[in-house]
Parts: structure tokens; sequence; C-alpha cells
């Protein structure tokens, strides 16, 4: 099980146009997430022990005025 935790994420009322186009965006397939099973001690693990498969996205085509 993959838990992600994301804190104090917040949107600013200049970024709302942005962020609904993106959500109007038709969804991709979840990629698939690999871990290398054979590094058995967690300190072992590197960059490459990790993949990311069929990852695919939109082109970034937004205008997102930086909140100051």
């Amino acid at each position: 099980e993959l838990v992600h935790v994301i804190a104090d994420c917040h949107i600013y009322d200049r970024h709302i146009p942005a962020v609904k186009a993106m959500l109007e965006l038709e969804g991709y397939p979840a990629p698939t997430f690999r871990v290398d099973e054979s590094v058995k001690d967690f300190y072992a693990f590197t960059k490459d022990s990790f993949t990311l498969e069929n990852y695919q996205y939109h082109p970034f085509a937004f205008e997102i005025p930086m909140a100051i």
C-alpha cells in the first residue's frame, strides 16, 4: 500500500481559471508504479529502484501567475 500525503495544499483566487481548465481535461489511465523487489534493505533503495510505466500527461499550456 502506498500512502501519499499533501500538506498545506491551497489554490489562490488567481489560479482558479487554470485549475478549472485542468479539471476539464480528459484523464488518462493510471500508470504502473514498480518497486525493485530484490532490494531488502530500505536504505539500499536508489532512484533506479523505482519505475513508472505508461505515464501519460497533457502538455502544460496554462498561465498560472505567481501568488505573492
